[in-house]
């Protein structure tokens, strides 16, 4: 018995080395490092917008004010004279843009169309609260109180009596 198992193991033996010495012998070669080139796409950058001080209600407000105070009145100048004036009051206390505007019997108004001329006043008079000089103010800043005649409006600088406005500024809106 003993030699029909060593003899079937030399016979499995010697099948496995003639089927190894048939079969193809393959190479395995290192694989050689893959460089993928990538194409590195950088965005545009967007343009940087810079966000106003004043909202789209402060402006509205202001406009419609302006309609009510002054929408008879021919000249720029004397028509952002009444922007002014609201954002003196603003200066000197009296509140935000909002609470002077809509204050009871302070001011009257509202249009629409004069958001333009709203927006012109606003940068300058926030322009001037960070340093800058000669905006293009046609109103003092002391000047608070304002009446009207339905055809002009007559600043002053008191809420009786006072100095009226002389309008001697240089006006950025009238050649």
């Amino acid at each position: 018995m003993r030699g029909l198992r060593f003899s079937i193991f030399l016979w499995f033996v010697t099948i496995v080395a003639v089927l190894c010495l048939k079969l193809p012998t393959v190479e395995v070669e290192e694989p050689s490092p893959v460089v993928e080139v990538v194409e590195v796409v950088t965005p545009e950058p967007e343009p940087e917008v810079t966000p106003q001080p004043w909202t789209d209600e402060e402006v509205i407000v202001l406009a419609k004010m302006l309609w009510g105070e002054a929408r008879g009145v021919s000249s720029d100048a004397e028509k952002a004279a009444c922007v002014w004036c609201a954002l003196n009051r603003v200066d000197h206390g009296y509140g935000d843009i909002i609470t002077v505007v809509t204050t009871p019997k302070q001011f009257v108004g509202y249009n629409d169309g004069l958001i333009t001329l709203c927006i012109d006043v606003l940068t300058r008079w926030y322009a001037e609260r960070e340093g800058q000089v000669e905006v293009g103010r046609v109103l003092p800043a002391d000047y608070l109180w304002f009446s009207g005649d339905g055809e002009r409006n007559r600043f002053r600088n008191a809420y009786r009596g006072g100095d009226r406005w002389d309008w001697s500024l240089p006006s950025p809106y009238e050649s």
